[in-house]
């Protein structure tokens, strides 16, 4: 067993009112005099090794640094005399050299040190100040994957584990639930297995399966029908993978475009004046018409409202002038921001797009059939919410040095709504910072006052006190967790207020009681997971007469259970291919998972990136070989997807469009592949709504998708050795995903 232990003053002997250090404890010695690592070696089985932590920045017992005194207690520690009623082996004593008192700085080193190491086991001791080295030995030791215990100095006997929250499987259901990866919940969940796959079809833009499906004592006809519709359809393809930062790619978002616009219109039409109406419609049979390259489409959208007289107001007015929307819109048209990069980039999506997402998620039946099980959802596109948690600290007393505690809290507050605020900047949609103050009895009238001013200079944030914040760290877990359970509860839908939809979860830690910030951490380990959201851990960091700062963010205590459910949602989106949500997904794993990013992003390249420059026709077609196999392997259930992904991933990727056009004309395979990708609904099916209803989705008699693509193959002179390279991969890859769930299990 590895004891780690940060050199403080404590352990010099600098209680009261000494200054100088003195190494020789006395074992008769009590109170403050009493040293804390002689209170450990007394209380714990025997110590195999000890790693003390000393800083190097300068200011320490007289002038020198305390790495400088952790060699010094070591090198006691190993003689003869021994140190603290112990005598230590000379190879068991070792000092980890940190470049300043903070949490990332002591990460960093002892991680660098554990992966040389490797113990079995490590126990970190805590309370004798030095809570940032203390709480980044921690995170060291997750990052390295070592098991873990916390022991305080005057409570060594008890020591304390954070683990992974028990009810790992509901936490999993409600990761699942949130990503809306309704494929994997049916394999989770067979007894709503039904219900899960007709939302995965949906999802995938497929009627098919609502055709075929028969109503029973869960789905009514009424619903199966309304699975069968292709415009709530294509709207919960569109959203729904919107709101996992999938695609927002050229097929669904044109989709979307051209059927709001068409329906807005109808519903304006009367009301507009003639020539309006004229340049409207030409707008509406341009966005119709089937043409491959259809990038000139957002010029034509741009042209179109600057030709409306700007005192026109009607709904369908407001979304041609919508310029977020009509660059998304350009930016994805190009078709080459299909999944390879992120046509959206950070931060909110237009408001045209909000706007309709709130619209259909209102009249959504999925919403109504997830909570007839039981369950309640997320919204479609988040909460726009993030939560961050700040504990409050006791008053030093009365006098002067009151009032410039109130600066450096509320400056610390300011810096902390700042750094939410800057976080909601990038999400899909923008909404309300929420600050929560854990404080003990003793504190909870300065956390209010505090949260009261808060409340009055920020007036769009959601300032509150967790009350009766004391104890052990259980405890103090325990109390915020339920403090957040207790607030408003969660509806499925934007606007609930709850902090179980919260988008991110920020943990500020600062200096204070350290069980108070181990249980801080421990809640929001349970509360990320219980959100089904990131979570991000900071520490806050005086600079003198300047503004804290904040420092580190790391997403490390992931691997408190986090990782789990992330790799298993990861491996469920590089089954399916969406790989610019595995990205996503991995990214905010600890670094474990992270290992398996460039393998994500290199598939991800190898499937829908350009041909160099410098490829014969030959290579070109071998790489549209490999794609096309990978495709009808991972997507081939359903066609109406898997035929648009295929020429989505061959033009103009891979073929520019004259000579994709001529392709066409001389492989029947690759012009049936065209034709079915228009007729899905990422392609024209909504065009032709009006007189062809339920049809289309890329289906009919001549056969399944898997077998136009194994024809088109062979036009493009396969299969061959090798054509298997991307299945090969794409398997080794949802292997090595599975072995990090499997390891966080």
């Amino acid at each position: 067993m590895l004891l780690v232990h940060a050199v403080g003053g404590g352990d010099l002997g600098l209680a009261s009112a000494r200054t100088v250090p003195v190494l020789n404890d006395t074992p008769e010695a009590t109170g403050t005099d009493r040293r804390p690592l002689r209170k450990l070696f007394e209380a714990l089985p025997p110590v195999s090794a000890l790693a003390l932590l000393g800083t190097t920045n300068p200011g320490g017992p007289l002038g020198l640094p305390f790495a400088h005194w952790a060699t010094e207690i070591g090198a006691r520690l190993a003689s003869e005399e021994g140190l603290c009623g112990v005598r230590l082996d000379p190879g068991a004593v070792h000092v980890v050299e940190v470049e300043e008192p903070r949490m990332e700085a002591a990460s960093l080193s002892l991680t660098a040190w554990l992966a040389r190491h490797r113990p079995e086991r490590v126990l970190i001791s805590y309370g004798s100040g030095a809570f940032a080295l203390s709480a980044g030995a921690l995170c060291a030791a997750l990052e390295t994957c070592v098991p873990t215990g916390l022991v305080h100095i005057d409570e060594p006997r008890r020591p304390y584990t954070l683990e992974r929250p028990p009810d790992m499987a509901g936490h999993m259901e409600s990761w699942l639930l949130r990503h809306r990866f309704w494929d994997a919940l049916a394999e989770t969940d067979p007894g709503d297995g039904e219900l899960w796959r007709l939302l995965a079809a949906r999802q995938a833009g497929d009627t098919r399966l609502a055709a075929r499906t028969h109503a029973s004592d869960t789905i009514t006809r009424g619903e199966l029908a309304k699975f069968a519709e292709l415009r709530p359809t294509m709207q919960a393809a569109l959203f729904e993978r919107l709101g996992r930062g999938e695609a927002a790619d050229h097929g669904l978002l044109r989709a979307w475009f051209g059927d709001r616009l068409r329906k807005l219109f109808r519903d304006d039409r009367d009301g507009l004046p003639v020539r309006v109406r004229e340049q409207i419609e030409r707008l509406i049979t341009a966005l119709g018409t089937r043409d491959d390259d259809q990038g000139h489409l957002s010029g034509r959208i741009r042209q179109t409202a600057r030709l409306i007289d700007e005192r026109v107001d009607a709904a369908c007015v407001r979304l041609l002038r919508d310029q977020a929307l009509t660059d998304l819109y350009a930016r994805a048209s190009t078709h080459r921001a299909h999944l390879l990069s992120e046509p959206m980039g950070p931060g909110p999506l237009p408001p045209g797009l909000l706007t309709a997402a709130d619209q259909w998620e209102r009249g959504d039946q999925g919403v109504r059939l997830v909570a007839r099980t039981g369950r309640t959802g997320w919204p479609v596109l988040g909460s726009g919410d993030v939560l961050g948690l700040l504990a409050v600290g006791l008053d030093r007393g009365d006098g002067p040095a009151d009032g410039r505690r109130d600066a450096e809290d509320r400056q610390a507050i300011r810096v902390v709504l700042t750094e939410l605020r800057r976080r909601l900047d990038r999400l899909p949609r923008r909404g309300v910072p929420r600050l929560r103050l854990p404080a003990s009895p003793e504190a909870a009238r300065r956390a209010h006052a505090l949260a009261g001013w808060a409340s009055s200079v920020a007036l769009d944030t959601d300032v509150r006190v967790i009350e009766d914040v004391s104890g052990g760290i259980e405890r103090v877990r325990e109390v915020i967790v339920t403090a957040l359970r207790s607030e408003a509860a969660p509806t499925g839908r934007t606007g609930s207020g709850s902090p179980r939809d919260i988008d991110e979860l920020l943990l500020v830690l600062n200096p204070g009681p350290p069980a108070t910030n181990y249980g801080m951490i421990a809640a929001s380990v349970e509360w990320s997971l219980t959100a089904a959201c990131p979570l991000h851990v900071t520490e806050l960091v005086g600079r003198g007469n300047a503004a804290p700062e904040l420092r580190g963010g790391r997403p490390v205590l992931a691997r408190l259970g986090a990782d789990h459910v992330l790799a298993r949602l990861t491996a469920s989106a590089v089954h399916r291919l969406d790989l610019r949500t595995a990205v996503r997904l991995a990214g905010r794993g600890s670094s474990r998972l992270r290992e398996s990013l460039p393998a994500i992003e290199e598939l991800e390249k190898d499937l829908f990136g350009p041909a160099p420059s410098t490829w014969t026709e030959g290579e070109q077609r071998a790489a549209a070989r490999r794609r096309l196999g990978l495709i009808a392997a991972a997507c081939g259930d359903h066609p109406g997807l898997a035929v648009y992904l295929a020429v989505s991933a061959l033009q103009p990727a891979l073929f520019p469009w004259g000579a994709w056009k001529d392709m066409r004309e001389s492989h029947p395979a690759l012009r049936e592949l065209g034709r079915r990708a228009n007729e899905a609904l990422h392609g024209h099916a909504l065009d032709r709504l009006d007189r062809r209803g339920r049809s289309g989705n890329g289906a009919d008699g001549r056969g399944d998708a898997r077998a136009v693509l194994a024809r088109a193959i062979g036009e493009l002179g396969g299969p061959l050795k090798g054509d298997d390279e991307l299945i090969v991969r794409h398997k080794s890859l949802i292997a090595e995903l599975s072995l990090v769930y499997q390891e966080n299990g």
